[in-house]
């Protein structure tokens, strides 16, 4: 029985110079927990560069685009709009009539007399001075419609009658007397308008 328990010393001891590896097979539960802290690190570099990379490039672009296009288009839209509404008024506008226009006015025969026009205009009064086959006329009228028509009445030293006129153009006019006879005007050019002979519109 001393044989074996020499065996077993033996073998006690044996295995007592390998309890240092059994300790180490211990460290082994340990060994893993370093593993896992080692897999949980490596995860951890790769989620905070795209973290970071994400919020910085997309989010202050997006907010400074709106924010600089969104006051210039404000600001020109309503001074084009402003000028476009002043131009037609001041096209319209009653002192269009006043100046030399040259005329022509036709007579009972059909034909027409070139003559020059002097107008002068006073408020929405008319007065108007014109030689016309060496007769001399006066015109006084109202004018209407935003300024665009005249009517009125003519007279000579012998005769009277009545007259209209509409601005066709800035620089032209067409009309009639005695709601018959043709008698239009051109403050541009020479050019008789055509066609120059038109009723008043009631």
């Amino acid at each position: 029985m001393e044989h074996f328990q020499g065996d077993v010393v033996a073998t006690l001891q044996k295995p007592v110079s390998q309890a240092t590896p059994v300790s180490v097979d211990t460290a082994f539960p340990p060994s893993g927990e370093p593993e896992g802290t080692l897999q949980a690190s490596e995860p951890l570099p790769t989620d905070t560069p795209g973290g970071t990379l994400t919020p910085t490039a997309s989010n202050p672009q997006t907010t400074n685009y709106p924010a600089t296009t969104g006051p210039t288009t404000l600001i020109s839209e309503p001074s084009a709009t402003a000028n476009l509404t002043q131009t037609p008024t001041l096209t319209l506008g009653v002192p269009v009539w006043e100046g030399v226009w040259k005329i022509w006015y036709q007579t009972v025969n059909g034909g027409y007399t070139p003559a020059e026009l002097t107008v002068q205009v006073n408020g929405a009064k008319l007065t108007a001075l014109a030689k016309i086959d060496g007769t001399d006329f006066t015109f006084k009228g109202e004018i209407t419609t935003q300024g665009s028509q005249v009517a009125g009445e003519w007279q000579t030293a012998s005769n009277t009658g009545v007259f209209w006129w509409r601005m066709n153009s800035p620089d032209t006019f067409v009309g009639s007397r005695e709601n018959r006879f043709g008698f239009c005007g051109n403050r541009a050019t020479a050019v008789q308008p055509n066609p120059c002979r038109e009723l008043p519109q009631n």
